[in-house]
């Protein structure tokens, strides 16, 4: 973000809180040397934003070669342990050695190692992701990374992939725990609920209505899918899923389609799931919330075409009196 004279604007009252006093009219600087030290400090900026983006460049490239097998992603893991707690300090590398024996029966084990290469190749892709423009491009890769997570949870740390990646060790090293904030973009691979929300399903909404509901679709597949993965065998919380979450999760889709995509459409779902799931826990929810929306909808539309009567006839057109088509 640029930076104009209207950020230099500091109120009077504030100085006087401070103890300061206001400068005079001699001391104030004009229009041209505000100007002046504006344009440095942009290009002071413009620096900083060029470090940032070659820093990430660096990083994305180290990252994808980290992630090419569990020996790199652990060699790199370690790498990055001694620069951020071991360096600073001072310490030897036998206290370093030290360390690394200690927890590597802890750490090296193949879901950990499979968990670190995914949280290196998703970090790369958030990268990608801050430097676009546009998330046309990187929606159908982030569906499909989301996939593979799912499709492979068996072998993964799955604790591990509910944790933001910048918070891993990898951004840590690189300062991008700090870098990256994109607000619609979630940084945990493995919260598949929070991908959707946060980032597919907005963009659907914005861009591809009508494509919304297949991203929906698509969504429940995977959360059924890892759903029963991480609990098979359970056959009561397996059960209770099927006569709960799922509903639930259609529940869900059939509001977000009836708000944004089609009231015909999203009412018939939703009627119909009432219907389906009278003994649900969250019946009475579901119908006080479905019939508060109908009653919204109502006022809304009475707001925009209202009811004739005699106080209030209908305009007539003078060039078509009788109303004919």
């Amino acid at each position: 973000m640029k930076l104009s004279s209207k950020n230099f604007l500091i109120p009077s009252a504030i100085c006087l809180v401070a103890g300061l006093a206001t400068p005079s009219t001699a001391d104030s600087l004009n229009g041209d040397e505000r100007g002046s030290i504006l344009l440095e400090l942009n290009g002071i900026q413009d620096v900083l934003d060029g470090k940032q983006l070659s820093l990430r460049t660096s990083a994305g490239q180290t990252f994808q070669a980290a992630s090419a097998s569990n020996d790199a992603a652990y060699e790199f893991y370690l790498k990055c342990h001694k620069i951020l707690n071991f360096d600073p300090k001072g310490a030897s590398y036998t206290e370093f050695r030290n360390w690394r024996d200690r927890q590597e029966d802890k750490v090296k084990t193949e879901s950990n190692l499979s968990a670190m290469r995914v949280q290196l190749q998703y970090l790369v892709l958030s990268m990608k992701a801050a430097e676009s423009a546009e998330l046309d491009t990187i929606i159908p890769e982030l569906e499909q990374f989301v996939g593979n997570i799912v499709a492979n949870s068996e072998s993964l740390n799955m604790r591990k992939m509910q944790e933001p990646v910048t918070k891993t060790i990898f951004a840590q090293a690189y300062d991008l725990d700090k870098s990256l904030t994109m607000e619609n973009w979630s940084y945990s691979p493995g919260n598949c609920s929070e991908v959707y929300e946060r980032t597919i399903f907005p963009f659907f909404r914005a861009t591809a209505t009508q494509e919304l509901a297949a991203a929906w679709d698509r969504r429940i597949a995977l959360e059924s899918g890892l759903f029963s993965r991480t609990h098979e065998g359970n056959v009561e919380a397996l059960e209770k899923f099927q006569r709960e979450g799922l509903p639930t999760l259609y529940w869900r889709k059939s509001m977000d389609l009836y708000v944004s995509v089609s009231q015909k459409q999203g009412a018939a779902a939703l009627i119909q799931i009432v219907r389906a799931n009278p003994e649900h826990p969250d019946i009475r929810n579901w119908v006080e919330s479905f019939a508060k929306l109908l009653k919204d909808t109502t006022v809304s539309a009475s707001e925009e075409y209202p009811k004739t009567t005699k106080q209030n006839p209908p305009p007539v057109d003078p060039n078509n009196p009788l109303g004919f088509e």
